[in-house]
């Protein structure tokens, strides 16, 4: 199966796959566990991340960190950022806040009629049993006066929701830590941008079993250092990911509404869509969401996560290289020396084993 197949047979289960607020933990796992089934069998047995030659770096490795770091950090600004439909948000919040709809609205429950089942899964009962009965007591006048209190304040929603949508797009790149991987060790270019030009190194990784320890606890919704971790392939794609809906619920949390939020696995979704410019890095993305306290933004690193082995750029230093070296020997891991083939016609890096 090819890569951009699989990929999308990926985005079609991520898209259907919904997880409300108020899920149990049963049900959580019932509804991952096709995508979580597709992701397994398909994640390849050597995923690679690229390095340059520093310090930090050259710890990370000996102690066998992995560090994550939020999407604002990336170099496409495009990256996590997901688009809207602002006119059909405007519409929406113009149209009920119309004294048509309240007036038909009072007539609806006048006659014994009640909210939509959907609004219930949304907002708690005794808010809209409250508001439905102010609607329905509610004189004419009252009506009208609301009309004209609303009509002032409809040129000023278009500014609010551009201020809220402003801070959820920000929200998004700063709600989960990722650590990227790739596919491909012989790419030129994922070694010219992500390892110094052909002077730094790769890492392999099997990341087949990987799963955060929060992600069973049962103490997940409350625990404010809760963070919960999977491995996923990106989407590459012309369109960005469509987040209308979770703006709303962002937009409603951010007045005081008491909503519920109808996908917590929407920010996950946003941050797995990327410009099919980008398809050539073959892109693998292990995601530590932080589930409760979005303010936290403290780096994130995942301890004794061990490569199993390491390639060398084609133009790495002779002191860099030996620094490795010695960390690999410790280790016990395999050793690789990238090197570009002057017979070959095409334009591929090669590597030979050490």
């Amino acid at each position: 199966m090819s890569v951009q197949h699989y990929r999308i047979e990926f985005k079609e289960l991520l898209e259907k796959t919904f997880l409300p607020e108020d899920i149990s933990n049963e049900e959580r796992n019932e509804k991952l566990l096709p995508l979580s089934k597709h992701i397994y069998e398909h994640t390849p047995s050597r995923l690679f991340r690229y390095r340059d030659c520093s310090e930090m770096n050259f710890d990370a490795f000996n102690e066998d960190k992995l560090f994550a770091v939020t999407s604002d950090k990336f170099n496409d600004p495009y990256d996590c950022l997901f688009r809207y439909d602002k006119e059909g948000l405007l519409r929406s919040i113009i149209m009920g806040m119309s004294k048509d709809v309240v007036f038909a609205l009072r007539d609806h429950f006048r006659s014994g009629g009640l909210f939509p089942d959907l609004l219930y899964t949304v907002y708690p009962k005794e808010l809209l049993e409250n508001a439905k009965d102010s609607i329905m007591n509610a004189s004419d006048e009252m009506i009208e006066e609301y009309a004209r209190q609303t009509e002032k304040i409809k040129e000023k929603i278009g500014g609010i929701i551009d201020k809220i949508t402003n801070e959820a797009v920000e929200s998004v790149k700063q709600m989960a830590f990722i650590a990227c991987f790739s596919e491909d060790i012989h790419s030129v270019r994922m070694w010219s941008h992500y390892a110094d030009s052909h002077k730094g190194f790769a890492l392999e990784y099997d990341l087949r079993a990987f799963q955060m320890r929060c992600v069973n606890c049962n103490q997940l919704k409350q625990c404010k250092k809760a963070a919960v971790g999977n491995v996923y392939p990106v989407i590459y794609d012309n369109k960005r990911y469509d987040a209308t809906d979770f703006l709303a619920y962002y937009i409603g949390k951010s007045i005081g509404l008491p909503i519920k939020y109808s996908d917590t696995f929407a920010v996950s979704k946003c941050q797995l869509y990327k410009s099919s410019q980008w398809s050539y890095e073959k892109e693998w993305r292990l995601i530590i969401n932080k589930m409760n306290d979005f303010q936290d933004k403290t780096p994130t690193c995942i301890y004794h996560l061990s490569p199993n082995a390491i390639y060398y750029g084609t133009k790495i230093s002779s002191i860099n290289k030996k620094i490795l070296h010695q960390i690999a020997q410790e280790k016990g891991i395999l050793e690789y020396q990238m090197y570009i083939d002057n017979k070959s016609y095409n334009y591929s890096v090669k590597c030979q084993k050490i």
